[in-house]
């Protein structure tokens, strides 16, 4: 078995959810965690350090009985002796009425005494079933004595059938070890019908588990899918969306498990989805997300995005759309992208919203360099809006969401263009916000007229600025190298700034709210593909032709500065 390392973002978001989460998050990551050393993962010696010491530290704390078992999994997987045997040892002389815990227990003392079982004192009242099965998980057969031991599936009770079952998942036991007449496959099959759901359920787990059983190896047939219990549903989901063959059966599977009424089952399916892409399965995954009410199987659906996203291209722009839609998806997209081309993407675009890195105050080196590497000339664009209450509405919040999705949506940008909003600006606002920001364009939206434009007062009404104002402020504050003023009448305030930037854009006359939406985005979108001031004012002025308004287009004015 190859020995891989956890990558440091899976790492962090384990530890993360371990310490912050909730009892079914803690019970998630602790299964994570078994599953990566059952598959060949480490931690970094440092990190594994710590996750020991915090699964001990939930192990003597938690009340919930799940929780205490995967602890002791996770133990069996990655413990050591002298960091965990006296939490296992007061699980053992605890516990003493749950069979299930002292099989979990007795597996992480396997581990930590190496198969010696003789010199853990407080085994004396395990049953010896129990003692086998379980250390069987984690010790060769060869180190056990297993002369006599048989299994009969018609009469043992269902404690000692899991834990038979669990053996096999883990490729543990050999042929007709627990009975001549049941090879593993014959054993996991006979179980799959068996009464007792919990049991059903392990047996369609160990299918999942155990590289050498195939899917005609489980004992339910998926015809019988609707009418399972949820757990035994969720785990043939699982099992299903990985390992069916046929790709048109496995996309039926899948379709109707989306629609199960059981988040349980749901849950599982996506759990299945981690590892499997193939053409066409994003006609049910996309369609799925968008009606899936629980978040828990978002996140899941989130970070198969995330995780197939940098070959399928809808993937990705679904994933980045998440990002910036829904800050509970962060951590689990990049989850999902982690070692692929769609991480450094994330990172980025998570960065040029302003945000830190997800688990800390600071940016982190990775993201640091990602950003030195892809860094992008930009321009910072202020955009102050204005529509006092005395004057006529304009569809200020309409421009503005244009505009922020044809930023978002433009390919292979050659040019970042950041853009502030600020919003019902009064005249004592104007300049305080244009030394905060300190713009390469100052954009104004609103109303004007011949010589000012309008802002607003403290009480909401029309506040006029004089375009010698205007002027005044744009000498001032040395950054600023293109002004659009995209109001009525104020191509007389651009002539009069154009001796202090390099492009000035103005309206000649009243311009319509349609027109002033479509110059703008499409002026802002030329600028994200790299063009001039010149060329971005021509291709808006193209847009505004393209959807009927040419008449508006004339209304638009390009003066070239002075500087």
């Amino acid at each position: 078995m190859n020995i891989r390392n956890v990558p440091p973002e899976k790492a962090t978001f384990i530890r993360y959810e371990l310490e912050n989460g909730d009892d079914r998050r803690k019970k998630v990551s602790l299964q994570e965690v078994a599953r990566i050393y059952r598959n060949g993962g480490r931690f970094a010696p440092d990190v594994r350090n710590g996750l020991e010491l915090t699964i001990n530290g939930l192990l003597s704390s938690t009340q919930d009985p799940k929780i205490t078992r995967w602890c002791l999994n996770c133990i069996a997987q990655m413990g050591t002796r002298t960091g965990s045997m006296k939490s296992v040892e007061r699980v053992l002389l605890q516990q003493v009425g749950d069979p299930e815990i002292i099989a979990a227990a007795v597996a992480a003392a396997a581990k930590l005494y190496a198969g010696k079982l003789e010199e853990c004192n407080v085994l004396g009242s395990v049953k010896p079933e129990i003692r086998i099965l379980a250390a069987l998980q984690v010790t060769s057969p060869s180190k056990l004595n297993l002369n006599g031991f048989r299994i009969d599936i018609d009469t043992a009770d269902d404690e000692i059938l899991k834990l038979a079952l669990i053996t096999v998942g883990l490729n543990r036991s050999y042929e007709n070890m627990f009975h001549p007449r049941h090879s593993n496959s014959q054993l996991v099959r006979a179980l799959g019908q068996h009464d007792n759901k919990i049991v059903k359920q392990y047996s369609v787990w160990s299918v999942i588990e155990n590289i050498s059983l195939s899917i005609d190896d489980l004992g339910i047939p998926f015809s019988n899918l609707d009418s399972e219990p949820s757990n035994v549903q969720a785990k043939m989901l699982q099992l299903g969306a990985q390992k069916i063959v046929d790709l048109q059966e496995r996309q039926d599977v899948i379709r109707r498990g989306s629609y199960l009424e059981s988040i349980e089952a749901r849950e599982g399916l996506a759990k299945g989805l981690q590892s499997v892409f193939y053409d066409g399965l994003e006609g049910v995954t996309l369609a799925w997300y968008e009606t899936e009410d629980s978040l828990r199987v978002r996140e899941l659906l989130a970070e198969h995005f995330a995780r197939f996203g940098a070959a399928f291209r809808p993937y990705e722009d679904k994933a980045l759309e998440l990002l910036e839609a829904d800050p509970a998806l962060k951590r689990r997209l990049y989850l999902g992208a982690e070692g692929t081309a769609l991480f450094g993407k994330l990172k980025i675009n998570d960065l040029r919203e302003g945000t830190r890195d997800l688990f800390s105050q600071e940016v982190d080196p990775i993201t640091a360099r990602l950003l030195e590497e892809n860094k992008l000339p930009s321009k910072k664009v202020l955009m102050m809006c204005a529509s006092p209450k005395d004057a006529d509405p304009l569809r200020l919040d309409q421009e503005a969401r244009d505009l922020k999705e044809q930023i978002r949506l433009v390919e292979n940008a050659k040019q970042d263009v950041i853009v502030t909003h600020a919003w019902a600006v009064r005249t004592d606002q104007v300049q305080m916000e244009v030394l905060n920001n300190v713009p390469d364009i100052l954009h104004f939206s609103g109303h004007g007229d011949k010589g000012f434009i309008c802002f607003e007062d403290k009480n909401g009404n029309v506040a006029t600025v004089s375009a010698t104002a205007i002027e005044g402020l744009v000498k001032l504050c040395e950054s600023v190298r293109c002004l659009v003023l995209n109001a009525c009448y104020s191509e007389s305030v651009a002539t009069q700034v154009k001796a202090h930037v390099e492009a000035v854009i103005g309206c000649s006359v009243s311009i319509g709210d349609d027109a002033a939406v479509a110059f703008t985005k499409a002026f802002y979108r030329a600028l994200r593909h790299g063009c001039s001031y010149r060329r971005a004012y021509d291709l808006a002025l193209n847009e505004l032709e393209l959807n009927g308004m040419a008449d508006e287009a004339k209304k638009y004015a390009f003066i070239i500065g002075d500087t």
